[in-house]
């Protein structure tokens, strides 16, 4: 552990370090534009650069960004050449819930059961259960675990277990819904591989990890 206390403390001066640059680099930036705006204004230029005694070489270019906010209005707007003016497409956002489902079947964290089965399973008393139906929802591991050690007087291990049991029951009941939905309320083996087999084939999930540095005061760094 001597070498992370060594990791971790420089990683958090190097944090420190980043914002004062960040911030004096957004000073200087404030006036290098202060400037391009005075050379700018009143000229049909786009663009302005200096290069330094040094030859490092700064340059500030006017650049306009438009965004659609009522396209239905623009074939009326580009008459016959819409189609050589105007390239459409089709966007799908998916929500948190849909992104959580599709994440589980995507990478098989889910298994049979309910919430509500594990919870009536443990050993406190029905008045704790029924605060931790409440709680309790498989979303975020860390508060499931905590209100599993304050609540049911679950050990940190034993927390850690019985929330990951949680959470891939709440992905089952999830994935349950919408399937029964779909399917006069019916789910089995083949309904479960089909569906599979077109998540696979819809989306990709990559997982990636994050890295949050806190320097002493609040700096952070993520």
């Amino acid at each position: 552990m001597e070498n992370m206390n060594a990791v971790i403390d420089r990683m958090a001066e190097i944090s420190s370090a980043k914002k004062l640059l960040n911030e004096e680099y957004d000073r200087l930036q404030a006036m290098l534009l202060l400037e391009a705006e005075k050379e700018l204004t009143d000229t049909k230029l786009k663009s302005v650069s200096w290069t330094s005694s040094d030859n490092n070489t700064a340059s500030v270019t006017i650049s306009d960004t438009v965004s659609v906010v009522a396209g239905e209005l623009l074939q009326s707007i580009f008459g016959a050449v819409y189609p050589s003016m105007v390239e459409q497409k089709t966007t799908y956002t998916l929500k948190a819930p849909a992104k959580r489902i599709l994440s589980a079947i995507w990478h098989g964290e889910y298994c049979e059961g309910s919430v509500a089965e594990i919870i009536s399973n443990l050993s406190c008393d029905d008045k704790s259960k029924r605060v931790l139906l409440k709680k309790i929802k498989g979303i975020s591991f860390d508060k499931d675990k905590n209100n599993l050690m304050t609540l049911a007087g679950l050990s940190e291990t034993e927390a850690s277990d019985m929330a990951y049991l949680i959470n891939e029951a709440a992905a089952w009941e999830n994935i349950c819904t919408f399937i029964k939905v779909n399917n006069n309320g019916q789910i089995n083996d083949n309904i479960l591989k089909d569906i599979i087999t077109k998540v696979n084939a819809a989306v990709n999930v990559s997982r990636g990890m994050k890295t949050e540095i806190t320097a002493a005061g609040g700096d952070e760094d993520e």
